[in-house]
């Protein structure tokens, strides 16, 4: 039983014998209902992934279902406290004692869900365990003469500033490269994105361009260079689709430019004064100097980033370059 009384089916609105499907769809939806960044709670949303946890792996569960049977309500108190603090509460010990949400960035990666022996990882573990997936799609010889040269060689520009900047000190967190994905949107066709960094339960969507020099403005949608919209690669539609393919995260983009001379804190980009940058947004921008900490501030804000997602990492990883 959870410490509210409540056995894990419960926590996930379910009678005991509910079906692996049933499992997954009940999770899912509880998920989005309790998710602290969907104006949810972040104690239900760890009693949620804990549930979870137990009954998405058929050994654990069959264990738990054994100890709620036979043992009455003692026992499975037990075996919750105890897949609690493996699953859905890795960061408690952390806040106990008087770590920063930033700090949790540099926990030991759990993954979702466990694995033993007897339960195979989702993914092999050699992929789980790798940091940076993919690479950059190269472009083609007229490409190259264009713009899409440049944001090739931007996008290897950012994959290096991340590996270098955050990477080392954020273990659970994953960078795939080179997706290309449908369209979930109106629009149809389909979408090449640069970069996918997930982190616990949330996900970066990222564009890399290189800048022209110059002052940039940005009014939250449009990006300006000398009174000239710049494409924002359709991270807008990027964001939706990630958003709606994988709802128990929370997605937001970032597109990305770098500056030709190599400094970090260029390009320039100039708010409007009503436009607050400290209030929730799907779409920023920034230079290669604001990116690593305005990435830092929005995994550690999310709930157990130490989480490493395998039925979310192994789509994404499919969708990258080879």
């Amino acid at each position: 039983m959870s410490p509210s009384g409540r056995t894990l089916y419960e926590v996930l609105g379910l009678l005991p014998g509910a079906s692996a499907a049933e499992i997954k769809s009940a999770y899912r939806k509880a998920a989005r209902q309790t998710h602290p960044d969907h104006g949810g709670d972040s104690e239900r949303f760890d009693r949620v992934a804990g549930a979870y946890r137990v009954l998405s792996d058929p050994v654990r569960k069959a264990a738990y279902d054994r100890q709620l049977g036979s043992a009455g309500s003692a026992p499975a108190r037990s075996s919750t406290a105890r897949t609690g603090r493996a699953a859905g509460e890795a960061a408690a010990p952390g806040a106990a004692a008087g770590r920063t949400a930033a700090a949790d960035l540099d926990l030991p990666p759990v993954f979702v869900p466990d694995f033993s022996p007897q339960n195979p990882p989702l993914i092999p573990l050699t992929m789980a365990g790798q940091q940076i997936h993919g690479a950059p799609r190269r472009p083609g010889f007229f490409s190259r003469l264009g713009s899409t040269g440049s944001r090739f060689d931007a996008e290897n520009l950012t994959i290096a500033l991340l590996d270098r900047e955050l990477l080392d000190e954020y273990p659970a967190a994953r960078l795939v490269n080179g997706l290309h994905i449908p369209d979930a949107g109106p629009r149809g066709g389909n979408l090449d994105v640069g970069h996918v960094l997930l982190g616990g339960y949330r996900m970066a969507v990222l564009g890399s361009l290189m800048a022209a020099p110059g002052n940039y403005r940005w009014d939250g949608r449009h990006l300006l260079h000398r009174g000239r919209e710049v494409s924002t690669l359709r991270l807008a539609d990027a964001v939706r689709t990630m958003q709606a393919r994988f709802p128990t995260c929370n997605v937001a983009g970032w597109l990305v430019l770098h500056s030709p001379n190599g400094n970090p804190f260029e390009p320039i980009i100039d708010y409007p004064p009503t436009l607050s940058r400290s209030a929730p947004a799907t779409l920023h921008t920034a230079n290669p100097g604001g990116l690593v900490r305005e990435l830092r501030r929005f995994f550690a804000e999310g709930p157990t980033p130490n989480t490493v997602q395998l039925p979310v990492l192994g789509p994404l990883i499919d969708a990258s370059a080879r």
